[in-house]
């Protein structure tokens, strides 16, 4: 009986294997392996399709505690460095727990300032533990600001150094469950990973596999800086001059897809004619439904001036040129205008859309971006500021936040709240941040200076104020952007983007203006909509400038005193 029994058992695991291999098949899934997710980190045509196995975004985060339900007191409560999950004692040791995760999974982000509670001074900082499948000892255990810059075991651009703070995107997959702990109390922290439904077959992270795996990261990070798409493509395109009221218009009728798309101009017109930046608005629809919708300069960071910056999707030259390489998917037909909604001719020396073929199936979706435009925000007023409310069927792909700083002062204490599906109707986020500025990966510590510009795969900083060399301060235009991979949000009937309008300490007053704008990039199957329309009036008016901020702020200040 005892033979049996064991044979019995045997038989039983083979074929609850078996079950979740057939049903895994079934569905179209593939094993989820650390090599699989590199490839994917630098996979445009993924980002494409909703995702298999459609896993879950999660976050965890050190944001305040007190911040418990939306609109009640402690909404906007400031220090949020200060939270972590429990204590616990591992190995004799005691550790702060900052992220666990039960069921497969794996980490996609983890971002923090190089400094600890002592600021520039204190540089030294916890180690961090890993933990997965309940094995005791961790498969990473070092010095997490060394981890996290490049310095320890993940090397560039998996692991970067920023400005005061670092990234790491390599991915960390596990096939059980994931813990992860610091042996001191934490500091800021963010840790983005993915739940992956049950039944996933996840093969978990060594070591070994990092070791095994550098010419496939060494591949993955030629694609990751490439700015031109290599692959063999056809092409539509056009060049002339834009006048008032004008477009030059690309068409596509067949089934395919978009690789990449250039605009080539003399950036001497946008030093005469800034407010063609705004006026020239980048319109597109796929299959008859219209995806695309935004000024051309904010589409590519530069709603104030060209701002030369690269990242995985999109270039700005200084010799002006801007390209675009997100993968953009359609059934029959796509649409692409440049169009002048302004008073002032632009001459164009390259409008070109690159595409190439494209099975479309069930998981093909459309690439949106979608604009906000600006909106003064007095600076004794805390609010969530929105960038995008989502119906339908997705993924966030990325965004960009454009901030007129009337003040050399801080400007981006806000954190982000990100509901996906149900989280709006239970009134907390399932992304709750701890500041603007380490959302796009960067760490505040002291004023920002022209040095902390910066262009990473995903991330830049791509303008900080009118400081010159030398001399700090944050006054004027500051532009961040972040590229969304492994840590795409997927969503399935709702997602809503807020950010907390909350300025530094010094500039809390009625009279300290904030000037907010932002662009959201996305995928959804079609029928999907936004609350973010075509605005053809906003586009028509300039851009505000400090002069203007600053007179509106002098009224405030002499309504105060009259009180």
């Amino acid at each position: 009986m005892k033979n049996y029994s064991v044979s019995r058992n045997v038989r039983l695991s083979v074929l609850f294997i078996f079950i979740i291999v057939a049903c895994s098949l079934e569905q179209g899934w593939s094993q989820v392996t650390f090599q699989s997710l590199l490839h994917e980190m630098a996979d445009r045509k993924q980002l494409a399709q909703f995702p298999q196995p459609a896993y879950q975004s999660m976050q965890a985060s050190s944001y305040n505690r007190e911040s418990k339900i939306k609109d009640a007191a402690g909404w906007f409560a400031d220090s949020d460095g200060i939270g972590f999950i429990r204590k616990e004692k591992n190995n004799g040791q005691e550790e702060w727990v900052v992220m666990e995760h039960e069921g497969a999974g794996a980490i996609t982000r983890m971002w923090a300032p190089y400094f600890y509670y002592g600021g520039l001074d204190d540089l030294e900082g916890p180690d961090i533990n890993i933990y997965v499948d309940g094995n005791a000892q961790p498969v990473i255990s070092e010095n997490y600001f060394k981890l996290i810059t490049g310095k320890g075991s993940i090397p560039p651009p998996f692991a970067q150094k920023t400005a005061r703070a670092g990234d790491c995107y390599l991915p960390i997959p596990f096939a059980k469950n994931c813990k992860i702990t610091f042996n001191k109390k934490p500091f800021y922290h963010i840790i983005n990973y993915r739940a992956y439904p049950p039944g996933t077959i996840v093969e978990t992270f060594t070591p070994g596999k990092l070791r095994m795996s550098l010419p496939v990261m060494d591949s993955v990070s030629r694609s990751l800086h490439a700015v031109y798409i290599t692959e063999e493509t056809a092409a539509v395109n056009a060049r002339g001059r834009i006048g008032p009221g004008k477009a030059l218009q690309l068409d596509i009728n067949k089934t395919a897809s978009v690789r990449q798309l250039e605009i080539k101009f003399d950036p001497e017109q946008f030093k005469m004619h800034p407010e063609l930046l705004r006026s020239v608005v980048l319109v597109a629809s796929f299959d008859g439904e219209e995806a695309i919708w935004t000024p051309l300069g904010d589409f590519f960071g530069s709603a104030n001036a060209v701002n030369p910056f690269k990242t995985f999707t999109r270039t700005v030259s200084a010799l002006g040129q801007m390209i675009c390489t997100w993968e953009m998917p359609f059934r029959s037909s796509a649409r692409f205008y440049l169009k002048n909604m302004g008073k002032t001719g632009l001459d164009v020396e390259r409008f070109e859309v690159k595409y190439g073929d494209w099975k479309w199936n069930d998981r093909s979706m459309h690439f949106h971006a979608s604009w906000r435009s600006n909106e003064l925000v007095q600076g004794n007023v805390f609010k969530d500021w929105n960038f995008i409310d989502i119906k339908g069927k997705g993924v966030i792909v990325g965004d960009a936040l454009t901030v007129l700083n009337p003040d050399e002062g801080w400007w981006g204490e806000g954190d982000e709240k990100i509901y996906i599906d149900n989280d709006w109707d239970k009134k907390f986020p399932g992304h709750f941040g701890t500041g603007t500025e380490d959302y796009y990966g960067w760490a505040g510590g002291e004023n920002p200076g022209k040095d902390d510009v910066f262009s990473h795969p995903y991330l830049a900083n791509i303008a900080v104020g009118t400081a010159t060399a030398g001399r700090r301060g944050a006054k004027g235009f500051n532009i961040c952007t972040r590229v969304r991979a492994l840590d795409a949000i997927p969503f399935t009937k709702r997602l809503v983007f807020d950010m907390e309008a909350s300025p530094g300490t010094q500039i809390r007053n009625p009279w300290d203006i904030l000037d907010y704008s932002a662009v959201v990039f996305w995928y959804a199957f079609p029928g999907a909509v936004s609350n973010r329309q075509p605005m053809p009036d906003e586009v028509t008016k300039p851009l505000i400038t400090l002069r203007e901020i600053d007179s509106i702020a002098t009224k405030i200040k002499a309504n105060q005193n009259r009180r």
